[in-house]
């Protein structure tokens, strides 16, 4: 069955739809743990962006299963929407926007 969810991650050129087979369940935690370990580079778009990718899909680069991205979302959601934008600095989550900071601190 799986916990099929998606992070639009975004700046000004445009999003990266990331699709996590498993991640619904734990998708607020992960997000909140991929945007402190990119703090440092919030204001670096292309950085910031790789990072937080990076340790959302974690150790699991070499698997065959589990993520997907896209430059269209073409995934399946089965939780809330997330976007997390890199130009703005905010999170967009259950039909609010909050910054980063704020995002944290209020799920953390």
């Amino acid at each position: 069955m799986g916990a099929r969810t998606v992070f639009e991650v975004k700046d000004a050129s445009g999003s990266i739809f990331l699709y996590s087979h498993w991640g619904g369940d734990s998708k607020v935690e992960d997000a909140i743990h991929a945007l402190k370990m990119a703090r440092p580079r919030w204001n670096d778009t292309t950085y910031g962006m790789r990072i937080f990718i990076s340790q959302i899909i974690g150790h699991s680069w070499d698997s065959e299963t589990g993520y997907g991205i896209s430059a269209k979302n073409v995934f399946e959601e089965q939780y809330a929407p997330m976007v997390i934008d890199f130009e703005e600095g905010t999170v967009e989550y259950l039909y609010e926007t909050k910054s980063f900071e704020d995002f944290i601190e209020e799920w953390e």
